[in-house]
Protein backbone atom coordinates (compact mmCIF):
# COMPACT_ATOMS: atom_id res chain seq x y z
CA UNK A 1 0.00 0.00 0.00
CA UNK A 2 2.76 2.58 0.87
CA UNK A 3 4.30 1.66 -2.50
CA UNK A 4 1.31 2.83 -4.48
CA UNK A 5 1.23 6.23 -2.71
CA UNK A 6 4.86 6.76 -3.66
CA UNK A 7 4.04 6.09 -7.38
CA UNK A 8 1.24 8.65 -7.36
CA UNK A 9 3.50 11.29 -5.81
CA UNK A 10 6.15 10.80 -8.58
CA UNK A 11 3.61 10.75 -11.47
CA UNK A 12 2.46 14.40 -10.97
CA UNK A 13 5.80 16.10 -11.75
CA UNK A 14 6.35 13.83 -14.76
CA UNK A 15 3.00 14.83 -16.29
CA UNK A 16 3.74 18.52 -15.69
CA UNK A 17 7.16 18.23 -17.33
CA UNK A 18 5.65 16.40 -20.31
CA UNK A 19 3.00 19.12 -20.75
CA UNK A 20 5.63 21.84 -20.56
CA UNK A 21 7.72 20.03 -23.16
CA UNK A 22 4.74 19.81 -25.48
CA UNK A 23 4.10 23.56 -25.08
CA UNK A 24 7.74 24.39 -25.80
CA UNK A 25 7.67 22.16 -28.87
CA UNK A 26 4.48 23.85 -30.13
CA UNK A 27 6.06 27.28 -29.58
CA UNK A 28 9.12 26.26 -31.58
CA UNK A 29 6.95 24.99 -34.44
CA UNK A 30 4.88 28.20 -34.38
CA UNK A 31 8.03 30.31 -34.47
CA UNK A 32 9.41 28.39 -37.45
CA UNK A 33 6.17 28.56 -39.42
CA UNK A 34 4.93 32.11 -38.70
CA UNK A 35 7.89 33.85 -37.13
CA UNK A 36 5.77 34.73 -34.06
CA UNK A 37 5.85 32.96 -30.66
CA UNK A 38 2.96 33.32 -28.22
CA UNK A 39 -0.62 34.52 -28.37
CA UNK A 40 -2.00 38.08 -28.49
CA UNK A 41 -0.29 40.54 -26.16
CA UNK A 42 2.09 37.79 -24.99
CA UNK A 43 3.44 37.09 -28.49
CA UNK A 44 7.02 37.75 -29.61
CA UNK A 45 7.83 38.60 -33.27
CA UNK A 46 10.98 36.77 -34.32
CA UNK A 47 10.90 37.94 -37.99
CA UNK A 48 13.85 40.10 -39.10
CA UNK A 49 13.03 43.76 -39.76
CA UNK A 50 14.05 45.35 -43.11
CA UNK A 51 14.61 49.01 -43.90
CA UNK A 52 13.74 50.60 -47.28
CA UNK A 53 16.71 51.00 -49.60
CA UNK A 54 18.40 54.39 -49.42
CA UNK A 55 19.55 56.02 -52.66
CA UNK A 56 23.27 56.75 -52.69
CA UNK A 57 24.17 60.44 -52.33
CA UNK A 58 26.86 61.84 -54.56
CA UNK A 59 29.58 63.32 -52.40
CA UNK A 60 31.77 64.79 -55.11
CA UNK A 61 31.53 66.39 -58.52
CA UNK A 62 32.88 63.21 -60.09
CA UNK A 63 29.68 61.36 -59.09
CA UNK A 64 27.46 63.72 -61.12
CA UNK A 65 26.89 62.91 -64.80
CA UNK A 66 25.97 65.80 -67.09
CA UNK A 67 25.13 65.79 -70.80
CA UNK A 68 26.92 68.47 -72.81
CA UNK A 69 24.70 70.71 -75.00
CA UNK A 70 24.57 69.86 -78.72
CA UNK A 71 27.17 71.57 -80.83
CA UNK A 72 25.66 74.01 -83.33
CA UNK A 73 27.63 74.97 -86.39
CA UNK A 74 26.59 77.89 -88.52
CA UNK A 75 28.12 79.47 -91.55
CA UNK A 76 28.60 83.16 -90.99
CA UNK A 77 26.65 85.16 -93.56
CA UNK A 78 28.56 87.73 -95.57
CA UNK A 79 28.00 91.23 -94.24
CA UNK A 80 25.40 93.14 -96.23
CA UNK A 81 26.58 96.24 -98.05
CA UNK A 82 24.22 98.98 -99.19
CA UNK A 83 24.43 101.95 -101.54
CA UNK A 84 21.59 104.49 -101.42
CA UNK A 85 21.18 107.29 -103.96
CA UNK A 86 19.30 108.40 -107.05
CA UNK A 87 20.32 107.09 -110.47
CA UNK A 88 17.68 108.12 -113.02
CA UNK A 89 17.05 107.93 -116.75
CA UNK A 90 14.06 109.08 -118.88
CA UNK A 91 13.09 108.15 -122.41
CA UNK A 92 9.91 109.48 -123.93
CA UNK A 93 7.18 109.29 -121.29
CA UNK A 94 8.90 106.62 -119.13
CA UNK A 95 11.31 107.35 -116.28
CA UNK A 96 13.20 104.69 -114.30
CA UNK A 97 15.05 105.57 -111.10
CA UNK A 98 17.34 103.27 -109.09
CA UNK A 99 17.21 104.22 -105.40
CA UNK A 100 19.16 101.49 -103.62
CA UNK A 101 21.62 98.65 -104.30
CA UNK A 102 22.22 95.80 -101.80
CA UNK A 103 25.08 93.35 -102.06
CA UNK A 104 25.25 90.20 -99.90
CA UNK A 105 26.31 86.57 -100.38
CA UNK A 106 27.12 87.02 -104.07
CA UNK A 107 23.80 88.68 -104.99
CA UNK A 108 23.12 92.22 -106.14
CA UNK A 109 19.61 93.53 -105.43
CA UNK A 110 18.56 96.71 -107.22
CA UNK A 111 15.54 98.69 -105.97
CA UNK A 112 13.85 100.79 -108.62
CA UNK A 113 10.88 103.05 -109.35
CA UNK A 114 9.24 103.32 -112.80
CA UNK A 115 6.97 106.25 -113.73
CA UNK A 116 4.69 106.08 -116.76
CA UNK A 117 3.59 109.59 -117.72
CA UNK A 118 1.65 108.43 -120.79
CA UNK A 119 -2.05 107.80 -121.32
CA UNK A 120 -1.45 104.11 -122.10
CA UNK A 121 -0.20 101.14 -120.07
CA UNK A 122 3.39 99.94 -120.45
CA UNK A 123 4.99 96.56 -119.72
CA UNK A 124 8.52 96.24 -118.33
CA UNK A 125 9.16 92.47 -117.89
CA UNK A 126 11.82 91.13 -115.49
CA UNK A 127 13.21 88.64 -118.01
CA UNK A 128 14.51 91.45 -120.24
CA UNK A 129 16.37 93.37 -117.50
CA UNK A 130 20.17 92.95 -117.45
CA UNK A 131 23.29 94.70 -116.19
CA UNK A 132 26.97 95.05 -117.04
CA UNK A 133 29.64 96.38 -114.71
CA UNK A 134 32.58 98.61 -115.61
CA UNK A 135 34.95 95.61 -115.41
CA UNK A 136 33.01 93.70 -118.08
CA UNK A 137 30.95 91.40 -115.80
CA UNK A 138 27.40 90.68 -116.95
CA UNK A 139 24.28 89.86 -114.91
CA UNK A 140 20.69 88.85 -115.63
CA UNK A 141 17.72 89.58 -113.39
CA UNK A 142 16.28 86.49 -111.65
CA UNK A 143 12.69 85.82 -112.69
CA UNK A 144 12.12 83.57 -109.65
CA UNK A 145 13.32 85.89 -106.88
CA UNK A 146 12.91 89.43 -108.25
CA UNK A 147 9.86 91.31 -107.01
CA UNK A 148 8.64 93.56 -109.80
CA UNK A 149 5.01 94.11 -110.95
CA UNK A 150 6.06 94.52 -114.64
CA UNK A 151 2.82 96.26 -115.67
CA UNK A 152 2.85 100.06 -115.33
CA UNK A 153 -0.64 101.62 -115.57
CA UNK A 154 -1.21 104.83 -117.49
CA UNK A 155 -0.13 107.87 -115.46
CA UNK A 156 1.03 105.38 -112.84
CA UNK A 157 4.07 104.46 -110.77
CA UNK A 158 5.41 101.07 -109.68
CA UNK A 159 8.25 100.09 -107.34
CA UNK A 160 10.09 96.81 -106.93
CA UNK A 161 13.37 94.94 -106.73
CA UNK A 162 15.54 93.13 -109.25
CA UNK A 163 17.87 90.36 -108.01
CA UNK A 164 21.03 89.80 -110.08
CA UNK A 165 22.99 86.60 -109.54
CA UNK A 166 26.79 86.83 -109.67
CA UNK A 167 29.70 88.20 -107.67
CA UNK A 168 31.24 91.40 -109.07
CA UNK A 169 35.01 91.39 -109.39
CA UNK A 170 37.09 93.55 -107.06
CA UNK A 171 37.72 95.92 -109.98
CA UNK A 172 34.00 96.55 -110.62
CA UNK A 173 32.72 99.85 -109.24
CA UNK A 174 29.53 100.67 -111.18
CA UNK A 175 26.68 99.03 -113.08
CA UNK A 176 24.81 99.99 -116.25
CA UNK A 177 21.30 98.53 -115.93
CA UNK A 178 19.29 98.07 -119.12
CA UNK A 179 15.51 97.73 -119.10
CA UNK A 180 14.81 96.18 -122.48
CA UNK A 181 11.68 94.76 -124.07
CA UNK A 182 9.47 97.61 -122.89
CA UNK A 183 6.04 97.20 -124.45
CA UNK A 184 3.12 99.58 -124.89
CA UNK A 185 1.46 101.93 -127.38
CA UNK A 186 3.47 104.87 -126.05
CA UNK A 187 6.61 102.97 -124.95
CA UNK A 188 10.02 104.56 -125.63
CA UNK A 189 11.36 104.19 -129.14
CA UNK A 190 13.24 100.92 -129.45
CA UNK A 191 11.60 99.65 -126.26
CA UNK A 192 14.74 100.08 -124.19
CA UNK A 193 16.14 102.33 -121.47
CA UNK A 194 19.51 102.19 -119.62
CA UNK A 195 20.35 103.66 -116.22
CA UNK A 196 24.12 104.32 -116.14
CA UNK A 197 26.79 104.39 -113.43
CA UNK A 198 24.84 102.82 -110.59
CA UNK A 199 27.25 102.35 -107.68
CA UNK A 200 28.17 98.83 -106.50
CA UNK A 201 28.36 98.89 -102.67
CA UNK A 202 31.72 97.90 -101.17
Amino acid sequence: MPHSHRRKRHAGPKIALAAAGVLVLLAVVQGVVSGVVGIGAFSLDLRPTTSPPVAPIADSASDVTTTPPPRVTEEAAEEARVAIGSWKRSRGLLTVEVTRVDYQDGRLSVHAVAVNASAARMELPVATVSAVDDAGGTYGASVSTSQWPASIPKSGTITGRFDFEGRPSAAAKTLDITFAGILGQLAPTGGSLTVDDVVIPR
